[in-house]
C-alpha cells in the first residue's frame, strides 16, 4: 500500500508539471503575433505607397515587428519608391522590424529597390528582379541612384558585397557584371577567365535560378506555398488578428457582392422592379422630364420596389432640369434605400451622362455610348457656342462629384465636359496631364491616350467597361417579345428584358417590371410645363385682361384670363419653380389693383404698386432657377440655373411683345368691327386722327356738350359712360364719379368725352 500511495503522489506531481508546461506554452504561443502582410503590386505611385506607409506605421505601433512583403510590380514612381524604402529602413533600425519578401512575378523598375532590404527573400518559380530605373531613367542621375541603393544595404548582412554588385548592375547599364566564382563588376575581375553576365549598355535583371545559385533566396515556391508557410489562408486573408490596415488588401466589392449588398430581394417572391424611361431623342431633357421623373419617384416611394431601372436614350438637354433629376435619383438611393440602375439603351449624351453618373450602377448595351457633356449657350447670332470657363468649371466639378459619389473615376467625368483635358492610361492607371508634351509616346510602356486635347470624351460600350464607368455590358440576345397589352399596362415579366439575363438579376424570384406610366394629371402637368404652352397661357392672360378692362362688367375675356392664371400657378408648383411667396405677391397685387379700381379713389396711385407686385409674383411663378442664378460679369454668362431662367425669360418677353402687338391690332382694326361686341366697345371713325379723335364714332355723331347720360363704370377719372344705349370712353373733370351717377358732357379730351357729375338740386 505505501508503494501504491507513493506512486499516486508521483503521478499527480507529474500531471501538475505537465499541465503547467502546457499552460506556459499556450501563453507563449498566444503572445506570438502572425506577420503583417503588405502587397506591393501593380503601378506603385504616390497614392499607393502613402497608403502602405500609413498601414506600416499602424502595424508597428500595434507591436508588430515581422512584416511580409509580396512584390509584383514593374512600374512606379522612383522617388516615391525611395521614400517608402527609407521608411522600411527606419523601421528596421528604430523598431527592429524584420522583412520577409516574396517576388511573385516581377520586381522591376522602382519595385526592385525593396529586396535589398530583405532579411529573408523568397521567389516564385518564374521571377525577375532588376533594372531599377526602368522607364524612369531621367529622374535620378546614375551615380546618385547607385549610391542610394547601396546605402539601403545593411553592412552586417553576410551578402552585402554581392548585393552591392547587384545594385551597381541594376542601376547603371555601363557597369558590366561577370561571374568569376562569384559575381563581380567587370572592373574588379582578375585575369581573363570569367563568364559575362551582362553586356555593355545592358542593365542587370536576374531570374529565380540565378538568385538560388547566388544564395540570395531561401526557397523557390508557389505563392500558395508561401501563404501557407507564413500563416495566410487560401482566401487571401491573414489567419490571425492583425490591424486591418496592415492587410492592405484594398479592393472594392465585386459587382455580385455589391448588388447583393445594396439590392434587397424578397427570397420568397414576388419582387417588383420599378422602371423610368427617358427616351427624348428629339426633344431632350427639359422641365417636362423633371415632372415625369419626380412623379415617378414619388410613386415608387410608396410602392417600394427592390430597385429602379432608369432607361436612357437621350442626346441631352437642359442642365438645370438634369441637375434636379440627378439629385432626386441620388436621394432615392441614399435616403430611401432604393438603388437606381442606369440602363443605357443607345445614348446617354450630355445631360444624359449626368443622369447615368447619379445612379449606383450603370449598365450599357453593346452599341451604347456616353459622354460629350460640354455646356453650350446661344450667342447673339443665335449660334450655339461653348460656355465660359466659369460655367464649364462649375459643370466639370459637378460631373466629377457625381462620378466620385459612387466611386467612379472623376477624371473621366471631367473629360466629358472639358475638351482641353488630356487623359492617358499609364501603367494601368488613368492619369490627367497638363499639356501634350507630358504624354509618353516612347519606351517599353508608352501611354495609351484616352482623351486628346481639343476633343470631348465620348466612350463606347467597350470603353465604358474598360475604364470602370459602366458596371455591366449587355450583349444582344433573342428574348420574348413584350406584348402591346403589357406595354399599355406597364407591367411585364422581368425575364423579357436584357438586363435580367445577367446571373444576379436572372435569379431574382418572381421578378416583374412595373414601368411608371403617367396618369392624366401628370400628362396634363407635363403639357402645361412646355415652354410653348406656358407662353400661350401667358398670352391668354394678357389678352383676356386687356379685353376685360376694355369693356364694362365681367365676361368671357376675364374668365379666360383667370383660367390662364390658375393654370400658370398650377404648372409652376408642379415644376417646383415657385414658392408661396410668389403666390402671395401675385394675390396681393391683384387685391391692391381691385381696391384701386372699386374701393378707394386713388386715381391709380396704389394701383401702380399693385401692378408691380402682380408682375413680380407672376414672373416669379413662371421663371425657374431664380434663386440659384450666378452671373459671371467678366464674360457675361450665367450658370445652369441662370441659363434656364434666361431661356424662359426670352420666351415670356417674346410673348409679351406679341401680346402688345395683338392689343394694338385689336384696338385699331378688329374690335370696332365686331357687331356682337357693340355694347362693349366703341365703334366709329378712329382713323380721323387729324380731328383729334383716336377712337369713337364719327366726330359729327359724338354726343355734344350738354348731352346727359349715366356713368357705366366708376370714373377715377377715366371710365365708360352710357348715352342712349351706346358706350363711350369718358374722363371726369377731376372729381370722382361713382358708377350709376348721372353725368353731363362738357367737352372733349382727345379721344374721350369730358364729363361732370350732375348735382341734385
Amino acid at each position: 500500500m505505501p508503494l501504491v500511495k507513493e506512486s499516486m503522489v508521483k503521478f499527480k506531481l507529474f500531471l501538475r508539471l505537465f499541465l503547467i508546461s502546457q499552460l506556459l506554452c499556450s501563453v507563449v504561443l498566444a503572445n506570438e503575433q502572425a506577420p503583417a502582410w503588405v502587397f506591393l503590386k501593380g503601378h506603385l505611385d504616390k497614392e499607393v505607397l502613402a497608403q502602405r506607409k500609413a498601414a506600416l506605421d499602424e502595424s508597428v505601433a500595434a507591436g508588430q515587428k515581422e512584416i511580409v512583403i509580396v512584390i509584383d510590380s514593374s512600374s512606379g514612381d522612383l522617388l516615391e519608391a525611395f521614400d517608402f524604402a527609407k521608411k522600411l529602413y527606419e523601421l528596421k533600425v528604430e523598431k527592429q522590424a524584420s522583412y520577409t519578401m516574396y517576388i511573385e512575378n516581377s520586381a522591376l523598375g522602382p519595385a526592385a529597390i525593396f529586396p535589398f532590404l530583405a532579411d529573408s527573400l523568397y521567389s516564385s518559380f518564374l521571377a525577375s528582379w532588376g533594372d531599377i530605373a526602368l522607364g524612369e531613367e531621367s529622374v535620378i542621375p546614375k551615380n546618385i541612384l547607385r549610391n542610394r541603393i547601396a546605402s539601403l544595404i545593411f553592412p552586417d548582412n553576410p551578402q552585402a558585397p554581392l548585393l552591392k554588385v547587384l545594385a551597381f548592375g541594376m542601376t547603371d547599364p555601363a557597369m558590366q557584371i561577370v561571374d568569376q566564382g562569384t559575381w563581380k563588376l567587370m572592373q574588379d575581375a582578375q585575369g581573363d577567365k570569367y563568364i559575362p553576365i551582362t553586356s555593355a549598355g545592358e542593365t542587370l535583371v536576374v531570374n529565380q535560378n540565378q538568385l538560388k545559385e547566388l544564395g540570395l533566396v531561401k526557397k523557390i515556391l508557389s505563392f500558395e506555398g508561401f501563404q501557407a508557410k507564413y500563416g495566410m489562408s487560401q482566401s487571401g486573408s491573414p489567419t490571425s488578428a492583425v490591424p486591418e490596415a496592415a492587410k492592405l488588401q484594398v479592393s472594392s466589392l465585386s459587382l455580385i457582392e455589391s448588388l447583393k449588398k445594396h439590392i434587397q430581394i424578397n427570397r420568397e417572391g414576388p419582387n417588383q422592379i420599378g422602371m423610368i424611361t427617358i427616351d427624348d431623342r428629339t426633344n431632350g431633357i427639359n422641365q417636362s422630364t423633371w415632372i415625369y421623373v419626380k412623379n415617378a419617384l414619388e410613386h415608387y416611394k410608396k410602392t417600394k420596389p427592390a430597385f429602379i431601372i432608369l432607361e436612357l436614350n437621350t442626346p441631352g438637354g437642359e442642365v438645370y432640369a438634369a441637375q434636379k433629376i440627378s439629385d432626386a435619383l441620388k436621394e432615392m438611393d441614399t435616403q430611401y434605400n432604393i438603388p437606381v440602375v442606369a440602363y443605357i439603351n443607345n445614348w446617354a449624351i450630355s445631360a444624359g451622362a449626368m443622369l447615368a453618373y447619379s445612379c449606383r450602377y450603370i449598365t450599357v448595351v453593346k452599341d451604347g455610348s456616353m459622354g460629350a457633356a460640354e455646356p453650350v449657350i446661344a450667342a447673339e447670332s443665335g449660334k450655339m457656342e461653348s460656355a465660359s470657363e466659369k460655367v464649364n468649371s462649375a459643370l466639370r466639378a459637378d460631373f466629377a462629384n457625381r462620378a466620385r459619389f459612387f466611386d467612379r473615376n472623376p477624371y473621366i467625368a471631367e473629360a466629358m465636359v472639358d475638351k482641353d483635358i488630356i487623359l492617358v492610361m499609364r501603367h494601368g492607371k488613368i492619369i490627367k496631364l497638363d499639356q501634350e508634351s507630358q504624354i509618353r509616346s516612347a519606351g517599353s510602356s508608352p501611354d495609351l491616350i484616352i482623351s486628346p486635347k481639343g476633343k470631348l470624351l465620348t466612350l463606347s460600350s467597350n470603353e465604358l467597361i474598360e475604364y470602370g464607368v459602366a458596371d455591366l455590358q449587355l450583349m444582344p440576345q433573342k428574348l420574348p417579345v413584350i406584348s402591346e397589352e403589357e406595354v399599355s399596362s406597364g407591367t411585364w415579366p422581368a425575364s423579357k428584358m436584357l438586363l435580367f439575363q445577367y446571373p444576379f438579376f436572372s435569379t431574382i424570384p418572381q421578378a416583374s417590371v412595373h414601368q411608371y406610366l403617367m396618369d392624366w394629371k401628370t400628362q396634363f402637368l407635363v403639357f402645361l410645363s412646355h415652354p410653348v404652352v406656358s407662353s400661350v397661357l401667358f398670352l391668354g392672360l394678357l389678352m383676356g385682361a386687356y379685353m376685360e378692362f376694355s369693356t364694362p362688367g365681367f365676361g368671357l375675356p376675364g374668365s379666360i384670363s383667370l383660367i390662364c392664371l390658375f393654370l400658370i400657378i398650377l404648372s409652376s408648383f408642379a415644376l417646383e419653380i415657385a414658392s408661396w411667396l410668389e403666390l402671395i405677391l401675385l394675390l396681393a397685387g391683384v387685391s391692391i389693383i381691385g381696391i384701386d379700381l372699386f374701393v378707394l379713389p386713388t386715381f391709380g396711385l396704389i394701383g401702380i404698386f399693385g401692378v408691380i407686385l402682380f408682375i413680380i409674383g407672376l414672373f416669379g411663378l413662371m421663371l425657374p432657377g431664380a434663386n440659384a442664378i450666378d452671373f459671371e460679369f467678366d464674360t457675361g454668362t450665367f450658370n445652369a440655373a441662370g441659363e434656364a431662367f434666361m431661356n424662359r425669360l426670352a420666351w415670356l418677353s417674346g410673348t409679351f411683345v406679341l401680346g402688345l402687338g395683338l392689343m394694338a391690332i385689336l384696338a385699331r382694326y378688329v374690335t370696332p368691327r365686331f357687331a356682337a361686341f357693340n355694347r362693349f366697345v366703341l365703334q366709329g371713325n378712329e382713323q380721323n386722327a387729324s380731328d383729334g379723335y383716336q377712337a369713337g364714332l364719327n366726330p359729327k355723331l359724338l354726343p355734344q356738350p350738354g348731352v346727359h347720360g349715366e356713368a357705366a363704370t366708376t370714373l377715377r377719372p377715366g371710365g365708360k359712360i352710357l348715352i342712349d344705349g351706346q358706350y363711350y370712353d369718358a374722363i371726369s373733370s377731376g372729381s370722382f364719379i361713382e358708377k350709376g351717377s348721372q353725368i353731363k358732357v362738357i367737352g372733349f379730351d382727345g379721344n374721350a368725352l369730358m364729363v361732370e357729375e350732375e348735382r341734385k338740386a
